[in-house]
């Protein structure tokens, strides 16, 4: 807020992302506009999170002053981040799934054969109930495993690579240089030199205070028209 113009403009650009539901709000609905706008959206979005690119580099450089808008470098940024956390997430994304795939197939083949999806898409709640009860134990509880250990695995590997993202952010905002991102061995290095607690615990915190933030902003979309506004700015 040091720079009230500043932050109007991003609040104005936020509020433009959200234009379809303010425009509903006023009785104004079509399925065109609202794809469209849906793709100007995302446009939108990657512009924003190129600007935040931009905030986060001033703050490495300990500048006080807030970045001016460059549009045309916001949009690369932003879809530079993108990429970025593309890379870092398809990886704990693939490998949780196929831990789903190999624990959970030999349960799921025992409950999903072909007759018994028979049973499922007849939708008769009888037969469907006395099926379910004719499972063994030991499927469900097989089954059950599975979920328990994938979860556990996607879980850890999430936060391993959000936090290896989250540095890689920094240092492309640093170096300005998408391979700096992709560093392992220098990444792994900034965040031992930061401190690995100091990292989670950094992390936790921003995700408390963003949760609140979108409680109270979730609370004041409840107000017609102004609510929008106010949240978005």
């Amino acid at each position: 807020i040091s720079d009230f113009k500043k932050l109007l403009i991003v609040g104005v650009v936020f509020l433009l992302s959200s234009l379809t539901s303010l425009l509903a709000q006023f009785g104004f609905r079509n399925a065109t506009f609202s794809l469209i706008w849906a793709i100007v959206s995302i446009v939108i979005s990657i512009l924003l999170v190129g600007y935040g690119l931009s905030v986060l580099k001033i703050g490495i450089d300990l500048e006080d002053e807030i970045p001016g808008f460059d549009w045309a470098k916001n949009l690369v940024d932003g879809i530079k981040c993108v990429v970025v956390s593309f890379v870092y997430f398809i990886i704990p994304a693939i490998v949780t799934s196929a831990v789903a795939f190999a624990l959970g197939f030999g349960p799921l083949t025992k409950i999903f054969t072909q007759e018994n999806l028979v049973v499922f898409a007849s939708g008769n709640s009888t037969q469907v109930n006395a099926l379910m009860g004719s499972i063994p134990p030991e499927v469900w509880s097989g089954l059950g495993t599975a979920i328990l250990a994938t979860t556990a695995v996607g879980i850890l590997l999430f936060i391993i690579f959000g936090i290896f993202a989250e540095i890689g952010v920094c240092r492309l905002a640093k170096y300005d240089s998408l391979g700096e991102a992709f560093r392992f061995g220098e990444i792994w290095g900034d965040i031992k030199e930061i401190g690995i607690l100091k990292v989670l615990g950094f992390l936790i915190v921003l995700s408390i205070i963003a949760s609140i933030i979108g409680v109270v902003i979730g609370l004041m979309s409840l107000m017609p028209i102004l609510g929008i506004i106010i949240g978005s700015l």
